[in-house]
C-alpha cells in the first residue's frame, strides 16, 4: 500500500499555530462550551482501538470495564492482534467489533467517536492528527510526538477541531499522586526550590538480522512514517518500538513521562520564562537496533531559579536513596522546599513529614482535576464535553522536556528554551530540529 495519508489534504492556517503557542502555557484553556459533540445523557461512547500490542490490549481490557463505552472497531497491522483483541471484547461485552488493517478505514466511521492510540511511539501524533481531523476524540498512550514541532500540531488540531485529548499517564488516577501535587500546590513544602524526577534506564542490544516479514503482518503500513529498514525480529516488538530510534526517543520519553508529568503538575515554573537544559548521557548499543539514549543525567533551571534533575534510575539511585532509603523505587518525583518535601512513584510515596500523606485533603484552596478511574474519565471528558484529566497542554510540557533534555545531551551544549513562543533559542541551528522528516505525508492536512 501506499504511505500517503488520503483524509484531506488541507493545511492549517498560521493564525492557528499561534492559538496553540499561547494554549500551551494555559492548561485547558478551551472552554467547556466550545468542546464540540453530543452531549446527550446517558449516551455510550463508541469507541475504536488503534494499536492492540501489550499496552494496546491491556487498555482495551480496562476499558471493557466502563459501562458507559463499548468497543466498536479494532485496528492493527498485526492481523493475529486484531483478531484476538476481537475476541476478547466480545468475550466480555458480547459485541462483535469491525477489525481492521489500516486505521484511515476505522476513523472514516462516523460511528466511532473516540479513538484509543497505543501504537509505536512513531504513530501516536499521525495518527492522532488523522483522528480529530475525522471528528473523533482521542486518548494517546505517551510519550507524545516524535518531534517538538509535531507536539505543536496536535495542539493546534485539538484546538481547531475542539476535540477531547486524553493523555495515557496514567498515574494521575492514584490518590497519593494527587495528594503529593496538592502537597506541593498548597505550600506544606513551603516555597519549591527544586525537583528530583527519574525513570527506568533504556535498554541495549536488538537483532539487525534480516528476517521474511511474518504472515499476517502489513509492515509497509507498520513502518508509516518511519524509514524503511528491514524487518528483524526485533524491530517489530515492543522493545523495538521504545528502543529504537526510527520510532522513539527512547525511555528519556517512554518512561520519562510519568515522573515528568507529576513534575509539571505540581508546578508551573516551566511555564514563566526560558528554560536552559544542560547533561549527558549514553547509548549503550550504537551500533545495534536498540540506539537511543539509554542512560541520562540532566539539569534543567527554570526562569524562577528552580532546578529540575532529570535521571534515569541508575544515575538516580545514589542521588534518591539517602533520602529514600527506605522504598527506593525505580521511577519517582520529588519535590524540595523551603520547609520540607514530598516524594511520589508508582504506588511509593514518602515525605520528610509522613503526617502529610495522612491528609485526604490539605489545607488551602488549590485543588487538581482528578478521578480514581483513569479510563472512565476518558469516556465521561468525551460523553459530557468537559476537559480531561490529563490534557494536551499538559502532555505538551512534560514531553518538551524530554526532547529538550536529549538535544542538550546530543550537542553537549547548554539548550535554552522559551515555553511562550514555543521555540528553541540557542544554541544557534537547534531550532531546526524541532522538525524530524518522515517517510511520506501522514502530517498533512
Amino acid at each position: 500500500m501506499k504511505t500517503t495519508n488520503h483524509i484531506t489534504r488541507r493545511r492549517f492556517a498560521g493564525g492557528l499555530l499561534q492559538a496553540a503557542l499561547f494554549a500551551a502555557t494555559a492548561p485547558n484553556l478551551v472552554p467547556l462550551r466550545l468542546l464540540a459533540g453530543d452531549t446527550t445523557p446517558g449516551k455510550r461512547i463508541q469507541l475504536g482501538h488503534i494499536g492492540v500490542g501489550g499496552q494496546g490490549t491491556s487498555l482495551l481490557n480496562n476499558f471493557q470495564n466502563v459501562d458507559a463505552a463499548v468497543s466498536l472497531a479494532i485496528c492493527d497491522p498485526f492481523r493475529q492482534r486484531r483478531e484476538a483483541a476481537g475476541k476478547v471484547v466480545t468475550q466480555r461485552r458480547q459485541v462483535v467489533p469491525k477489525l481492521y488493517n489500516d486505521f484511515r478505514e476505522l476513523l472514516a466511521d462516523p460511528a466511532i467517536d473516540a479513538v484509543v492510540i497505543a501504537t509505536p511511539d512513531h504513530w501516536h501524533v499521525p495518527i492522532g492528527l488523522a483522528a480529530v481531523r475525522a471528528g473523533k476524540d482521542v486518548y494517546i498512550e505517551k510519550p507524545l510526538g516524535h518531534s517538538l514541532a509535531q507536539n505543536q500540531a496536535m495542539l493546534a488540531a485539538c484546538q481547531q477541531h475542539r476535540k477531547i485529548f486524553q493523555y495515557g499517564t496514567m498515574q494521575r488516577a492514584e490518590e497519593m499522586v494527587k495528594r503529593c501535587v496538592e502537597l506541593v500546590l498548597n505550600g506544606y513544602i513551603g516555597d519549591l526550590q527544586r525537583i528530583d524526577a527519574w525513570a527506568p534506564a533504556g535498554q541495549g542490544g536488538g537483532s539487525l538480522d534480516e528476517i521474511p516479514v511474518p504472515e499476517g503482518l502489513d509492515y509497509d503500513l507498520y513502518l508509516g512514517p518511519a524509514p524503511v529498514r528491514p524487518c528483524t525480529k526485533d524491530r517489530i516488538t515492543s522493545k523495538g518500538s521504545w528502543h529504537c530510534a526510527d520510532y522513539a526517543l527512547g525511555f528519556i520519553a517512554g518512561w520519562g513521562a510519568h515522573p515528568l508529568d507529576i513534575a509539571i503538575w505540581g508546578m508551573d515554573s516551566d511555564k514563566k520564562g526560558r528554560t536552559s537544559f544542560h547533561g549527558k548521557g549514553t547509548v549503550r548499543t550504537p551500533n545495534a537496533l536498540f540506539n537511543t539514549c539509554s542512560s541520562w543525567d540532566v539539569n534543567a533551571r527554570f526562569h524562577d531559579g528552580v532546578i529540575l534533575h532529570f535521571m534515569s534510575d541508575d544515575v538516580a539511585k545514589p542521588v534518591v536513596t539517602p533520602y529514600r532509603a527506605d522504598n527506593w523505587e525505580n521511577n519517582g518525583t520529588t519535590f524540595f522546599g523551603s520547609r520540607g518535601w514530598v516524594s511520589v512513584g508508582r504506588g511509593t510515596y514518602a515525605a520528610s513529614n509522613p503526617d502529610w500523606f495522612k491528609l485526604k485533603q490539605c489545607a488551602g484552596h488549590h485543588r487538581v482535576r482528578y478521578h480514581n478511574k483513569y479510563y472512565q474519565a476518558f469516556v465521561e471528558s468525551v460523553r459530557d464535553r468537559t476537559p480531561s484529566v490529563a490534557p494536551l497542554e499538559d502532555a505538551l510540557r512534560s514531553d518538551a522536556i524530554s526532547h529538550l533534555s536529549l538535544m542538550a545531551i546530543k550537542t553537549g551544549q547548554e539548550v535554552v528554551w522559551d515555553p511562550r513562543k514555543y521555540q528553541i533559542i540557542s544554541p544557534a541551528g537547534l531550532a531546526e530540529q524541532m522538525h524530524t522528516p518522515i517517510r511520506g505525508d501522514w502530517l498533512q492536512s
